[in-house]
């Protein structure tokens, strides 16, 4: 069965050793983890921006689903989540980018669980990223999208 929760400061090194937070140096009062667990593994991520986000919405970020629990609806399970929870913290929409180009999967994914564009150009972002200490090339252009709640 899957249960999804906020990550637990003292499951981080748990967590991170099946999964890749990314932006968890970025964690804080300003954003949160939702871990999908089965049983007592951890199988997938969201991060959710509260503030400082491109369209001053809360975003969902950096999604990771285990290669091998992808397709059985674990990344609709934490949009969901991610959802409820902005919507429990009074807000009216939420946000999120996706790949222009080099992940069709998660766009339509995200258009059927009822995400539109939003109204905003897309943003090219490239060069050298540091998260959590490692460096990596990046070059992509995101266009968001939102969805009432």
């Amino acid at each position: 069965m899957l249960v999804i929760r906020e990550l637990d400061s003292a499951q981080i090194a748990l967590v991170d050793r099946h999964l890749p937070l990314n932006r968890l140096d970025q964690t804080g009062d300003e954003s949160s983890y939702l871990v999908a667990w089965e049983g007592d593994r951890p199988v997938a991520h969201a991060r959710i921006a509260w503030s400082g986000t491109h369209l001053a919405l809360p975003e969902i970020q950096d999604v990771f689903v285990a290669p091998d629990s992808r397709r059985k609806g674990i990344a609709t399970a934490l949009a969901e989540a991610a959802e409820a929870e902005a919507k429990a913290r009074g807000w009216e929409a939420i946000s999120l980018s996706v790949s222009q180009d080099k992940n069709p999967a998660a766009h339509s994914l995200y258009t059927r669980l009822g995400y539109n564009a939003a109204n905003a150009a897309p943003v090219r972002v490239a060069g050298l990223i540091t998260l959590r200490g490692r460096s990596i090339e990046f070059d992509d252009t995101l266009i968001y999208m939102t969805k009432a709640l």
